[in-house]
């Protein structure tokens, strides 16, 4: 080797060892920057971060959230419903939506604190209805455009102008507030729990881009409960023995299927053919008007059956999220069965599962009192609702 050749390893060793001090350097001044920035985290955020290793690089998928719910609407009915998902554990991801900011935030405080109470369940709150995207199912409770930012300037209105038609205006806030939802959430199934159900899942099908199928209210689900509380207090049996349902609307506009009636497994009808009649000595028919009777009572006292309807929606929802295919007089669209050829929506038996309704089911109406009856139902349903929706 040469001396020239001793001169270039030379230098090379120096370069390499000038290199390998620099990065030594600034690994010494990116450990120093890291100590301090350390130091300026305080516990929590040195927790969150420390505990919580990413895996992946992949992102999350964005379709629907398998067991997410959004609730629209804090009211009374809406923190009801919120509470029953809860408790359920059904539910991993409950997100509720309220435009009236202090309303949302208390009923967040206070919903969050139950969650410490049960595990698996995380509710969010949110004033955008934005935040129903990627929600397997909605449940629409309230649609009043109370913003508290402008409270205090509709009270002062108020005074000198005066109101529009507040059911006219219900309806406006519903068609857009449902619409917008499908928006959003066109994945989604749509339970509605505002009144009167007939009317407003009509209106949603209508206006929204959900299929109809997709489309559902508790509608007699809440009506043949309470039919079926009555008969096991009148034989003093659980009701958990007891079958039978009332088909048509929520109210007065329904109609009890006696044929239906069983107590485990007998059929009240074999044992009692003139059940339900106006001759029957054992007073059967009166067990319909105490259903329509106290459900008046109920509405008139509280304003509305708010822990009925919320336990139905929420038995939907268990139903919808674990597929469970069962049977419930929800309101469906009728259309093309009982001689209807437009879009109707009324109580009628049917299948539950993922997708919203898979399937009717097809009623026997014992005879052709019961024909005429729901004949007459299906016609004061459909002019209701043309009533109702004429100005919208």
């Amino acid at each position: 080797m040469n001396k020239s050749d001793d001169n270039e390893r030379l230098e090379e060793e120096e370069e390499l060892s000038s290199v390998g001090q620099e990065e030594t350097n600034n690994q010494t001044v990116q450990q120093s920057n890291d100590d301090e920035s350390k130091l300026q985290h305080d516990l929590a955020n040195e927790l969150k971060h420390t505990l919580k290793i990413p895996i992946t690089d992949e992102l999350p998928n964005i379709g629907p959230t398998p067991y997410k719910v959004a609730i629209v609407g804090m009211n009374e009915l809406g923190s009801a419903t919120a509470f029953l998902l809860i408790c359920r554990q059904v539910v991993t991801d409950i997100i509720i939506i309220d435009k009236n900011s202090k309303r949302l935030a208390a009923e967040y405080a206070d919903l969050s604190t139950c969650t410490t109470f049960v595990s698996g369940v995380n509710i969010q709150a949110s004033n955008q209805l934005a935040s129903c995207e990627g929600a397997r199912v909605v449940i629409l409770c309230d649609v009043s455009d109370d913003d508290d930012d402008h409270d205090h300037e509709k009270q002062q209105k108020s005074t000198t102008v005066p109101s529009s038609n507040p059911h006219e205006k219900l309806l406006f806030n519903f068609k857009i507030t449902s619409r917008a939802i499908s928006h959003y959430a066109s994945d989604c199934v749509m339970i509605i729990a505002v009144q009167p159900f007939e009317v407003m899942t009509q209106l949603c099908a209508a206006n929204s881009m959900i299929p109809s199928y997709r489309i559902i209210a508790p509608g007699t689900m809440i009506d043949s409960a309470h039919f079926r509380l009555l008969i096991s207090e009148k034989l003093d049996i659980s009701p958990a023995s007891i079958t039978g349902i009332m088909i048509g609307g929520h109210g007065h506009n329904n109609l009890p299927l006696w044929n239906s009636i069983t107590v485990g497994g007998i059929h009240l009808l074999s044992e009692n053919t003139s059940i339900g009649t106006s001759h029957d000595k054992e007073n059967w028919h009166q067990l319909h008007r105490n259903v329509n009777q106290r459900q008046e009572d109920v509405i008139k006292i509280k304003g509305t059956e708010v822990w009925s309807i919320s336990m139905a929606s929420s038995e939907l929802v268990e139903c919808i999220l674990r597929n469970k295919r069962e049977i419930h007089t929800v309101t469906v669209n009728i259309k093309d069965h009982y001689g209807v050829k437009t879009d109707l929506f009324l109580s009628i038996p049917a299948i539950i599962s993922q997708n919203g309704v898979s399937h009717l089911i097809t009623m026997n109406l014992a005879n052709h009192q019961n024909e005429n009856e729901f004949a007459s139902i299906i016609q004061n349903i459909e002019t209701t609702i043309k009533e109702k929706l004429k100005n919208i």
